[in-house]
């Protein structure tokens, strides 16, 4: 079994797929024979994490792209969903924001920049509503805490309890709405 190899001072041996490949992380003191062990005791569970990628990977292929003219409408779109939903959750949390830009971003959602300009993917609105706005949520709250620490989450989620089901669903549905994009 083929795989990448990745050591650290951790303490345990993990196998994960990512982008349809095997990647074992392992301690930095483990043998390659007891490494090899491990991915063999635990070869059926591997073969499940693998098919699971490749079928992911076949639905994303598959996913129907989005035309120039349907993004466009999205961004246009977008520009007047943002700064609404932004300006509902900045006084709500206490903050300001600057600029709003709407974009067809492969790999974001949204963005706070150091002066308070905002970036917000315009794939967002194809969410169901509730997932647009812990998005706008977490993005504001980033004018409190430039980080994503506790007390960063605290406010995020004192301002919108329902974040963690937001963020699981766009973990679990949000490759599929990215996929919409040409590459």
């Amino acid at each position: 079994m083929r795989y990448e190899l990745i050591r650290s001072r951790r303490k345990t041996v993990a196998a994960q797929v990512k982008d349809g490949k095997l990647v074992v992380r392992a301690p930095l003191f483990m043998s390659r024979r007891d490494i090899d062990a491990f991915l063999e005791m635990n070869s059926a569970r591997i073969e499940r994490m693998m098919e699971k990628a490749r079928a992911r990977e076949r639905e994303l292929a598959e996913a129907e792209k989005l035309t120039e003219g349907e993004l466009a409408d999205l961004v246009k779109r977008g520009k007047e969903v943002f700064p609404e939903r932004a300006a509902h959750y900045a006084r709500l949390i206490g903050v300001d924001f600057g600029r709003i830009s709407v974009r067809k971003q492969r790999t974001r959602w949204g963005s706070c920049s150091p002066k308070g300009d905002l970036s917000f993917n315009c794939l967002l609105l194809l969410a169901p509503p509730e997932v647009l706005d812990s998005v706008v949520v977490h993005e504001l709250c980033h004018r409190k805490r430039m980080d994503h620490s506790k007390r960063f989450y605290d406010e995020v989620l004192r301002v919108f309890p329902d974040y963690r089901e937001c963020r699981k669903w766009l973990n679990e549905h949000g490759p599929k709405l990215l996929a919409k994009l040409e590459k």
